[in-house]
């Protein structure tokens, strides 16, 4: 039961007096949960829409009277996580997490882009959105026509220069477009994308020097902040970053050393994508034997791994790791 009454299971505190002392009920229903009017006095809105009766489900809200209550799912908390990494974790911040949070969800069911904003790396942060709103195994496609044509890989995404065949390989996933870029006729693409049966989150990445006020594409954009003003955070986006490739890679949680994360504070903390990047290369590391075998547990050849090693005078650290040589020829009697 949910209402403003002390014997509700959920006491909802409105400070406006819209909401009922029994207000409406959550109920189990065949297909899930779903929230059941109580002939209030001001009803209940679903995404804003005034109604009865509605599913429950993550990413819902659901309007009771002066209050908003946002249905979240283990995946939602998760994201919720991600979003505050991205933003901060200061009480100032709040309030740009949930308007963020809200425009992932209106992405998430077609209604409108995902903007981006910020400097540095914005395909690399809006990879990682995708992989937490649709899952890593779903399809993500850059549109850039100034960028190499290819699948994706451990350096790059998979990237197509013709919109429509894009937005064809995003279905299911999500479509990437540069706002300095964006293709002549990535309007009619994004119409199509929002058309009655809508199957690709569109994201769309804009650089700080970029914004316009005559893009109507840009309402309401999610800023990624600099790191430069965000010192006092940096241990914990490490070690947060560092808990994510211990999981995702299967090693010890002490596998990552205070050394290591002094070394991605000093040398690899200039931008959010450098920090993951740095993180994941270093615990793959310290948990393989060989340097062939940290490459492979990235997904990377090893003399590239090698090689960003020696960018960053980490070789004699990794030595006994170094990438193997090749075989002798075999002689022939």
């Amino acid at each position: 039961m949910l209402g403003a009454s002390d014997a509700c299971s959920i006491r909802i505190d409105d400070p406006s007096g819209q909401v009922s002392r029994m207000h409406a009920r959550i109920v189990r229903t065949k297909s899930g949960w779903a929230v059941r009017d109580l002939e209030s006095k001001n009803g209940i809105q679903f995404d804003g829409a005034q109604r009865a009766e509605g599913p429950l489900a993550p990413g819902t809200e659901l309007g009771l009277g002066g209050v908003i209550l946002i249905a979240e799912s283990v995946q939602l908390i998760a994201l919720r996580g991600f979003v505050a990494r991205l933003l901060g974790w200061a009480d100032t911040r709040r309030q740009d997490i949930d308007r963020a949070l809200r425009s992932v969800r209106l992405a998430a069911t077609h209604r409108a882009p995902l903007v981006l904003s910020g400097r540095g790396e914005l395909v690399t942060v809006a990879l990682s959105l995708h992989a937490h709103v649709r899952g890593p195994d779903k399809p993500f496609i850059l549109c850039d026509p100034r960028r190499r044509r290819g699948d994706a890989g451990v350096r790059s995404v998979a990237n197509i220069w013709d919109v429509r065949h894009a937005l064809r390989a995003a279905i299911g996933g999500s479509l990437c477009l540069l706002r300095r870029r964006m293709p002549h006729d990535a309007p009619a693409a994004l119409a199509e994308a929002k058309g009655p049966r809508p199957r690709v989150q569109v994201i769309v990445c804009v650089s700080d020097d970029e914004r316009s006020p005559v893009e109507s594409l840009l309402d309401d954009p999610i800023v990624i902040p600099s790191l430069t003003r965000r010192d006092n955070e940096l241990d914990r986006i490490i070690s947060e970053y560092a808990t994510d490739a211990i999981r995702e890679l299967g090693t010890p949680r002490s596998i990552f050393k205070d050394e290591d994360h002094e070394w991605v504070r000093t040398h690899s903390a200039a931008s959010l994508p450098q920090i993951e990047k740095g993180t994941r290369r270093l615990v793959a590391l310290r948990a393989s034997q060989t340097m062939t075998g940290a490459a492979a547990r990235l997904g990377m050849a090893a003399v590239s791994l090698s090689r960003w090693l020696g960018r960053r005078d980490l070789l004699d650290e990794f030595r006994f790791r170094g990438p193997p040589r090749s075989a002798p020829p075999r002689r022939r009697d």
